[in-house]
């Protein structure tokens, strides 16, 4: 049944949809990946740029095979991409202009006789001009290369493939199904023997593969969110992997880099949908205006992780006045609609702050603050963060009777991380202000048993703490506990990468902590 997938994946695929997994498997067959495009014009017709085992460069360009054949006609409108492919040399920095290189023409699909008869006529020619020939991968050729890499690591258990199929066969339009999809990828990570680490890499390269197969229907319907979603989950479980095995760093960072661009091609997909819309109405308006108010919120979270994710490889960049305007537009809107939400709120206080607005920075910081103190102080409480926004809506529409059976009052997985950050901006009167509501809360938090658990969806070890506030409260105590952090349970890749941390809370809402909230916050407002 995999092969099946496999073989309807690759035919349905579109270049742009394939490009992150035929780096996954250059990566898998040994070749170190050092670009893929964006497909701008800067590209010089070379979508990928990667270093063979034999050492040799290769350039690789990619198109996708309308109706399953390139004919002549097709063929004659990338001459001039195929002339730039062939005869510009490679440029860049991890590879030596000097040395011969391999250039491929490669497409999901098949070529017409009178293309393959060109490509092999022209070649000699190439040849004599001492230009590289041009090779061809075609269908056929990565069908099998797929195939090849996954060669250790099928799903041995039916309920592998099941998931599988239900993934490939979900509504792309709809949620991602996180938890299914962290499970599937954490069977296949997890279980294989292999432990080694030449089959480490293949088994992170072989898993990067399945994730594309998963987040198939996903891609064709062009849902960013769902894309940073399910490629943030396969990072974290590579990050478990690498972090329960030990693994070098040789073995995995070519994979995560590839997995990175994917996460940031998204985001940047996501900004540009955002900025070239004038209302954020999904489907029909009145079956949509419930999820409205969180849902932008939720995506105006992931918008600002981009914009720091920027700041972050380029000290230089400069947050476009669009996003400012686009914030200020709908700030109104944003809406506390469970404690989920805290990393998405987050993400926009600590944007603002990188941009030149503190003041307001820490308006949104007392605003949630005071939102979930005042929340789980009710009768009602706020819904922790194991709830996605979908399971709230409905349950606040009267459509699920789940959040009806749990009781959320009087406890919060976020106030005590919110106040050690209005500690640390030396808010005291805010605090002493709210003390004695603050005391009436049962501050909790999940601490995995492992820093490789931490990115685990489901985490069966660990020590769950809830404390109550202190009754006086020290504040010189209450300062220096704000300025204390603990990282041992941080994964040290997440650690050197805070953007990513961010973004895999805004993914992961249910490992928030406030040692992971301190770091953050020390990372964008120093």
């Amino acid at each position: 049944m995999i092969e099946r997938i496999i073989e309807n994946w690759l035919t349905k695929v579109n270049e742009k949809s394939f490009q992150v997994p035929f780096c996954q498997m250059l990566i898998g067959e040994g070749y170190q990946v050092v670009h893929l495009s964006r497909h701008g014009s800067f590209e010089e017709g070379k979508d990928v740029l990667a270093i063979a085992p034999d050492g040799v460069p290769c350039a690789f360009q990619l198109k996708g095979a309308n109706g399953g054949k390139i004919s002549q006609n097709e063929w004659s409108k990338y001459n001039e991409q195929i002339t730039r492919l062939v005869e510009i040399p490679i440029k860049h920095p991890s590879i030596d202009e000097s040395k011969s290189r391999r250039v491929y023409f490669v497409t999901n699909g098949e070529l017409d006789e009178e293309v393959r008869v060109q490509i092999t006529n022209q070649n000699p020619d190439r040849v004599r001009r001492q230009l590289p020939e041009l090779g061809t991968i075609l269908k056929g050729e990565l069908l099998n290369r797929f195939s090849k890499i996954h060669t250790d690591l099928w799903p041995l258990q039916l309920q592998s493939e099941k998931d599988l199929l239900e993934l490939y066969l979900a509504d792309g339009t709809g949620y991602l199904d996180k938890p299914k999809y962290a499970g599937f990828l954490g069977s296949l990570i997890f279980g294989t023997e292999e432990t080694t680490k030449v089959e480490g890499q293949r088994v992170l390269a072989s898993a990067a593969l399945f994730a594309s197969y998963g987040l198939f229907p996903f891609s064709q319907a062009g849902n960013h969110v769902a894309i940073i979603e399910g490629w943030t989950i396969f990072i974290a479980y590579a990050i478990s992997y690498i972090e329960k095995y030990k693994l070098d760093e040789r073995y995995w960072q070519n994979t995560l880099q590839i997995a990175e661009e994917a996460v940031e091609m998204a985001l940047s997909n996501l900004w540009e949908e955002i900025r070239s819309m004038q209302y954020f109405v999904a489907g029909n308006v009145l079956v949509d205006a419930p999820f409205y108010r969180g849902r932008l919120t939720w995506l105006t979270g992931f918008v600002s992780s981009y914009m720091l994710l920027q700041k972050q490889k380029n000290p230089d960049f400069i947050i476009e006045e669009k996003f400012i305007n686009y914030f200020f537009e709908n700030q109104k809107s944003f809406l506390l609609w469970g404690e989920a939400a805290i990393p998405q709120f987050l993400s926009i206080l600590w944007t603002l702050r990188t941009v030149g607005y503190p003041q307001l920075a820490d308006r949104l910081l007392f605003a949630i603050f005071k939102g979930i103190l005042d929340k789980t102080t009710s009768k009602e409480g706020i819904p922790d963060p194991y709830h996605n926004l979908g399971e709230i809506v409905l349950g606040i529409s009267g459509l699920s009777d789940q959040l009806r059976e749990e009781n959320f009052a009087g406890r919060s997985y976020s106030l005590d991380s919110l106040i050690q950050l209005l500690a640390k901006r030396e808010y005291r009167g805010v605090l002493a202000e709210n003390w004695k509501q603050i005391t009436l809360t049962h501050l909790v938090e999940f601490e995995p048993e492992n820093p490789w658990q931490f990115c685990t969806w489901h985490c069966e070890d660990g020590i769950f703490h809830e404390t109550m506030p202190k009754t006086p409260q020290s504040w010189q105590l209450l300062k220096e506990q704000s300025t204390e952090i603990n990282v041992v349970k941080i994964p040290s890749y997440f650690q050197t990468n805070p953007t990513m941390l961010l973004i895999f809370l805004l993914v992961y809402p249910h490992r928030i902590r406030p040692d992971v909230i301190k770091f953050l916050d020390n990372s964008f407002s120093p």
